[in-house]
């Protein structure tokens, strides 16, 4: 559920927010954190993504909105290459070892490289953090090759969560003059990011679980989601009232 906010004053100041958010990690404990979840993440995902185009030492990989660590850093194949508007505080505040990997500062809605360059795409829970969810769209279409591989994540909400979220959003800014989901400049129901991604792709797989690193693998990630019968998920669902679902898919750009 898209609405119309003031942009660009709305991104920066989510991205001051997340500046202000890295500012209180150390690096340990963003190692700690984010190091383990991620490289499992990856090792997950090279075994998914040889089921839909062949990976090699020449495969190019991007992935934008990557922050100071993700899953592009411990991809063990192909050429790598991340973006982000905030890298250059990232290498500075954490001086992390980023090895071969090309790590750039830069927003999605301006990719710095050439057309159909990139085997792979992944923009993973970063949409609803962008100023321009369709030119972001637009430019990874732009980049990625004609048999390439969009892999997508986003977080989504139930309708009646973001109607009550919109409320309380409005009540708290009212009171203390801040911001509800400082973050994120937008919050999505389902059928709004498979609508904004169907308009330059095709939609080739999809999952709707918990975030991938917490499966051994994808054939799990599909078992188990089946079997959630936790009354804490299953009961705000009923009504429309759960959040922070995770969506993923595995798209081909359209002609």
């Amino acid at each position: 559920m898209m609405e119309k906010i003031d942009l660009p004053k709305r991104w920066e100041i989510a991205q001051e927010s997340e500046k202000e958010y890295w500012e209180e990690y150390t690096k340990d404990a963003l190692l700690k954190e984010e190091f383990n979840r991620h490289k499992k993440k990856a090792e997950i995902l090279e075994k998914e993504w040889n089921n839909f185009t062949n990976l090699d030492k020449n495969t190019k990989i991007l992935q934008i909105g990557c922050g100071p660590e993700d899953v592009i850093s411990h991809i063990k194949i192909g050429k790598r290459y991340a973006i982000d508007p905030l890298a250059e505080f990232y290498k500075k505040k954490f001086e992390l070892n980023y090895g071969s990997l090309k790590f750039i500062q830069g927003r999605g809605e301006e990719l710095p490289f050439k057309d159909k360059f990139f085997d792979i795409v992944i923009l993973a829970n970063v949409l609803d953090h962008v100023e321009s969810p369709d030119k972001v769209l637009s430019e990874i279409k732009r980049v990625l090759k004609d048999d390439g591989i969009f892999h997508f994540e986003n977080l989504f909400y139930q309708t009646n969560f973001i109607r009550i979220a919109k409320m309380w959003g409005g009540i708290k800014k009212s009171i203390t003059g801040k911001i509800f989901n400082i973050h994120h400049p937008y919050m999505f129901i389902l059928n709004d990011l498979k609508k904004i991604i169907s308009k330059d792709f095709s939609i080739i797989h999809e999952d709707i679980a918990r975030e991938i690193a917490y499966y051994e693998d994808i054939e799990e990630l599909r078992e188990k989601k089946l079997q959630e019968k936790r009354l804490t998920v299953k009961l705000p669902a009923i009504f429309g009232l759960y959040g922070t679902i995770n969506y993923i898919a595995v798209c081909k750009k359209k002609s």
